[in-house]
């Protein structure tokens, strides 16, 4: 079908607000959202909003916990990829799939999927790419107790990560997470091989980095959690109202500042729970005791923001 500059401002519209959604945590209208714009790109054989789209609903499955829903989506969103030879996306959609299967504790397809990932992001140069992509093959080695490769994945993902923090025009915040994650692995492998001595100075080296992220996420959460308005919703319409235009927008941010709060605290907790077992074997109990009260307490603020309202 002939593709009119209706279809293509609802394309647009409804993708738009479908993100709004899925951003402020409303993943079942997100879900609904998306699928109705989908149909439109089908529709009018947009391949690549297809493609867009596709991902996102396998994103929103994800999301949910539903990961035989979300691995269906994500293959044929990685087909759609592959016939309009969009490598970058097919190279992320195999790091995505790659993530699906190690949540499911399928490691070895996990690693499949990081290895083609890989490959795809050297022969387009992607370096950010592959320094995420080799961090995710690194943990995967610490999972199977292959160690000394862990070691070997972590040292080239530090090495890219600490090349890139010497330019101003590459993202830091990107830059520390990942620097963070290569860190961690290397301090958890040198534990697994029983050198906790190096273990301790990675791991030190990764706390460091996580917790200034904590720290500045949730002071940005502090900022905006208690001047948000209440959302008014039509509940017989998916439709943002232009004048609540604004509210979204806040709603938006908030979620946004949400989730990685709640992502930088878990990884710092991973962190903390791993220096705890490394104090524990080399004899300083008291502090690893320390490292237990922190991880406990940051665990707690994850699970529950409401310490962040004020009375």
């Amino acid at each position: 079908m002939k593709s009119y500059p209706s279809h293509q401002n609802e394309l647009k519209h409804l993708s738009q607000k479908g993100d709004r959604f899925y951003s402020i945590g409303q993943l079942e209208t997100a879900l609904k959202i998306f699928q109705e714009a989908l149909e439109i790109a089908r529709l009018i054989n947009d391949k690549e909003q297809r493609l867009e789209l596709v991902y996102r609903i396998g994103l929103v499955h994800y999301k949910i916990g539903e990961y035989a829903n979300a691995l269906k989506y994500i293959e044929l969103a990685l087909e759609l990829a592959k016939k309009i030879d969009n490598e970058a996306k097919v190279a992320t959609l195999y790091n995505k799939k790659g993530e699906i299967h190690h949540l499911l504790k399928e490691y070895s397809t996990a690693l499949k999927c990081y290895s083609q990932a890989l490959i795809i992001f050297r022969e387009i140069k992607d370096v950010v790419g592959m320094g995420k992509t080799i961090n995710h093959i690194s943990t995967i080695y610490n999972l199977t107790e292959l160690s000394a490769k862990s070691l070997e994945y972590s040292r080239k993902s530090l090495n890219i990560f600490q090349k890139l923090a010497q330019s101003a025009k590459n993202d830091k915040l990107t830059i520390q997470i990942n620097e963070s994650i290569a860190l961690h692995n290397m301090g958890e492998a040198y534990f697994l091989i029983s050198r906790p001595r190096q273990a301790k100075a990675f791991l030190e080296l990764a706390l460091e980095i996580r917790q200034r992220l904590w720290e500045d996420s949730l002071d940005r959460l502090a900022l905006t959690v208690n001047n948000l308005p209440k959302v008014e919703k039509n509940l017989h319409s998916l439709h943002v109202y232009p004048h609540k235009m604004a509210t979204y927008e806040q709603k938006e941010k908030d979620g946004f500042r949400r989730s990685i709060f709640a992502e930088y605290g878990k990884n710092l907790v991973k962190t903390l729970d791993l220096i705890e077992k490394v104090y524990q074997n080399i004899g300083q109990d008291q502090q690893a005791k320390n490292y237990h009260q922190q991880a406990i307490e940051i665990r707690e603020k994850v699970n529950s923001t409401s310490w962040l309202i004020k009375a």
